[in-house]
């Protein structure tokens, strides 16, 4: 159980890491774990947390240099 616990923990770090350096990649990992969530019948709370992280930052990053390549 902590294995799983761990590996979970671990995947939602890497996400995060791939959404922030690479966006294009992350926005295709976070609609795919969302359309999976839905296959799984997950509840809507959790699938609506997926596409929250899919849609691009209103606020924009925070370490842009404006040169428009990750929006």
């Amino acid at each position: 159980m902590q294995t799983i616990i761990v590996v979970f923990i671990v995947s939602l770090c890497v996400l995060f890491w791939i959404n922030r350096f690479f966006p294009k990649v992350g926005k295709t990992l976070w609609q795919g774990l969302a359309n999976m969530l839905k296959l799984i019948h997950a509840p809507t709370v959790t699938q609506q947390w997926a596409l929250k992280h899919c849609a691009p930052s209103k606020s924009g990053c925070s370490s842009c240099d404006k040169c428009n390549k990750c929006h």
